[in-house]
């Protein structure tokens, strides 16, 4: 699922504290820093959103709430 990354998603992503990315998930190795099945983290990852430049969230299909 793709949805925009814009200033209204960037505010409602702070103002109600959104989980969407490796590190919120259940799958994710942070020792490894890996998907515990697998599935490639680069366009998932805390750090993609935290700079400029990104034009899009892309949620992975295999996210877990911790």
């Amino acid at each position: 699922m793709h949805v925009p990354w814009d200033a209204r998603f960037a505010e409602e992503a702070r103002r109600y504290d959104l989980r969407f990315t490796c590190e919120d998930c259940g799958h994710f190795d942070a020792t490894r820093e890996e998907c515990r099945h697998g599935w490639p983290v680069a366009l998932h990852r805390r750090s993609r959103y935290e700079g400029d430049g990104v034009n899009e969230i892309v949620f992975c299909k295999e996210f877990e709430l911790v």
